[in-house]
Order: C-alpha cells, then sequence, then structure tokens
C-alpha cells in the first residue's frame, strides 16, 4: 500500500521545488508553512483521497491555522490546573478560541465525510485492476466506510472523530521534523553536502521522481533524520500504565498500575547512552555499529512497543523522499547555530527560532 503513495509525494514535492523558486536569493525566510503545506496535501490525498492543494490556493491557510491554534490551547490547558473545570474555563477567551478552531476542523472532516458519501470510490475500487490485474490500494477513509458498511454501530460522527485524530497524528509531527532538518543541514554545511552528494549519487535526475528503492538507498540521509529526531524529538514526551510490577533497583520499583511519564527529551540527551556531548549534532551516532551498541529502547522517535507510532513506514518514505528532491535543486544556509536554538513544549517540541534560512539554486 505505501508503494502507491510514491507517485503523489512525489507530485507534492515537485510543486514546493516550483515553488519555492520565488525565494531563491532573497535572504532569509521560514520553510515551516511550506513545508506544513507540502506535507498536508500529500497527507490528505493518499489518507483521505482529497485534493487540498494548499501549495497552489491560500483556501487551507484558515485549516492550518485553526489547528495549530488549537493544539496549543490544548496543551495550555493540560497544563494549566486552574483551566480544567470546564465551568471555569468555559468563561475564558480561550475557550470561545478553541471552540472556533474546533467548529473549523470538524467542518473539514463534515465536508470529506459528505464528499465521500457523494463519490464513493470503494465499488469502484473493487472491480477495478490495473493491467497486471492489482487492484488498488484503499486509503484511509475507504477502509473506514468499508468498516461502516460491516459495522452498524460506526456512525458518521465516529468516522469524523477517526479522521481527525489521524489529522493531529499524522500532520504537524512530520512537517516540524522535515523543517527541523533543514535547519540542521542549513547550519551544519558538511553534512548537508554529504547529503547531497548522497541524493546525487543515487537520483540526480530533478525531472524524475525519486523512487521507493532509491529513497530506501539514502542511508546516510536517513541517519540524518534521525540525528535530527534525537536532539528534537516532535513527541519529547510520552505516557505508559505499567501492566506489571518492575523493579528498578534495590530502592525503587515502579507498582503495578501506576502512570509513567518517559522524557525522551532527556533519554535522547543522557551522556551515559550518546556520550560527553550529547548536545552536539552527530549523524555518525547511527552507524550501524553505534546503533547496535545501544539499548534498543535508548532512541524512541516514534515511542515504542506495541504503542508505538503507526505511521513510521510513512513518514520514513515521505521525509526522505522529500529532502531528496530539496536538496538535489537547491543549497540551504542560515545565520542561526545551534547555541542560538531554543526550543518549547506544546502538543509537540518546536524550535521557536523557526525554520529560518536562505535559499540557493544548486
Amino acid at each position: 500500500m505505501l508503494a502507491s503513495f510514491v507517485d503523489t509525494f512525489n507530485e507534492k514535492d515537485f510543486i514546493m521545488v516550483e515553488t519555492l523558486k520565488k525565494y531563491v536569493g532573497k535572504g532569509e525566510i521560514d520553510l515551516h508553512l511550506h513545508v506544513a503545506k507540502c506535507n498536508i496535501d500529500a497527507f490528505f490525498s493518499t489518507s483521505f483521497g482529497k485534493d487540498l492543494n494548499s501549495q497552489s490556493h491560500n483556501e487551507a491557510d484558515a485549516y492550518l491555522n485553526s489547528l495549530e491554534t488549537f493544539f496549543a490551547l490544548i496543551f495550555k490547558r493540560v497544563v494549566s490546573v486552574h483551566r480544567y473545570p470546564m465551568w471555569l474555563y468555559s468563561f475564558t477567551d480561550d475557550y470561545k478560541t478553541e471552540t472556533k478552531c474546533w467548529d473549523d476542523i470538524r467542518a473539514m472532516s463534515k465536508r470529506m465525510l459528505q464528499e465521500r458519501k457523494q463519490h464513493p470510490r470503494q465499488k469502484e475500487v473493487q472491480h477495478n485492476s490495473d493491467v497486471f490485474g492489482r487492484k488498488p490500494a484503499l486509503n484511509f477513509v475507504d477502509n473506514l466506510f468499508d468498516a461502516a458498511e460491516h459495522n452498524s454501530s460506526l456512525t458518521d460522527e465516529h468516522i469524523m472523530d477517526h479522521i481527525n485524530t489521524i489529522i493531529a497524528a499524522g500532520h504537524d509531527t512530520t512537517s516540524t521534523t522535515v523543517s527541523n532538518l533543514l535547519l540542521m543541514l542549513a547550519i551544519h554545511k558538511d553534512v548537508q553536502e554529504a547529503v547531497y552528494q548522497e541524493v546525487m549519487s543515487i537520483c540526480p535526475d530533478k525531472s524524475k521522481p525519486v523512487t521507493t528503492e532509491e529513497a530506501n538507498g539514502l542511508v546516510y540521509t536517513e541517519m540524518v533524520c534521525k540525528e535530527t529526531m534525537r536532539l528534537f524529538p516532535v513527541g519529547p514526551i510520552i505516557g505508559r500504565t505499567c501492566t506489571a510490577e518492575v523493579k528498578l533497583d534495590e530502592k525503587h520499583t515502579i507498582p503495578e498500575g501506576c502512570s509513567v511519564v518517559v522524557g525522551i527529551y532527556q533519554l535522547h540527551r543522557d551522556p551515559a547512552t550518546w556520550g560527553p556531548e550529547p548536545d552536539v549534532f552527530n549523524p555518525d551516532h547511527f552507524l550501524p555499529e553505534k546503533v547496535a551498541e545501544r539499548h534498543p529502547y535508548a532512541y524512541l522517535p516514534f515511542s515504542g512497543g506495541p504503542r508505538n507510532c503507526i505511521g513510521i513506514r510513512y513518514a520514513w518514505l515521505s521525509m526522505k523522499i522529500l529532502i531528496a528532491h530539496l536538496v538535489r535543486n537547491y543549497r540551504f544556509s542560515t545565520s542561526l547555530k545551534m547555541e542560538d536554538l531554543t526550543v518549547k513544549l506544546a502538543v509537540i517540541l518546536r524550535i521557536t527560532n523557526g525554520c529560518m534560512v536562505s535559499i540557493e539554486n544548486r
């Protein structure tokens, strides 16, 4: 199924490459919005069969702003105990803004639901196949409708909730990681050059799409992605419930049923695992021999265990294809240095400086 998304990834990435041409030689700009638009266009097309075309039009800007504002307000409430009681929170301006954002988000999922009902693709997919007899893969919404046909308890409200959940989980995480990665390349020119050389040795033709096989061959590029997510994990904390008693040492035991918070940001910068300079950006941390030396749960950018991120393979493929397109077309630079960067914790971890880079043609 993942292979069927590659054409869409390339289509949206080509649009972004074209869009960035007008910023060449114009000084530093924040690339994050452009990355976010490219990502959400691909995400909606592959997951929901809907073309937002946000890179070509501004109609989706309000939706993107509503998403970002909504999650910022949710986190603000989570860390403010006095905002917990709904009767008290409902009197605040934040509640009114949050409600407006949620209405905008729900309106989008409702529109997708109605469009799919008017133009069902399920039966077409079931009866059509290519010249090799292969049937097109169903996207996320197709599968939801298929499930609803066999389960009457899956209502339209449930389908809309599932749509909103998958958008929340998959949109901003990937675009933030790619933005962070581009900033790392702009700061570390030697790493950017190494990524460029690898890309040009595998998929040098700027006019051609990047294939799955070519993306899988971008080994060093993947190491750079991993190092970016080590220093800036978009999910910096996760929570779990302990299902059995765990003895940590002679003095400390986690009882069964206890809620546990794992600080991934701290885990990824632990000198005991990452050496005496854990804050230094170094893709060599992910050389095969270095990975083999570490505990498998010393690195958790996608969480871990049975409840890890379900979109790992999707994220890896989409990120590497986009980076290949951008690096083989443009050179990125920035006035920022690693010591200038600060982060803030919202629903996801963000670099507060933004993805401020200058763009030059290759």
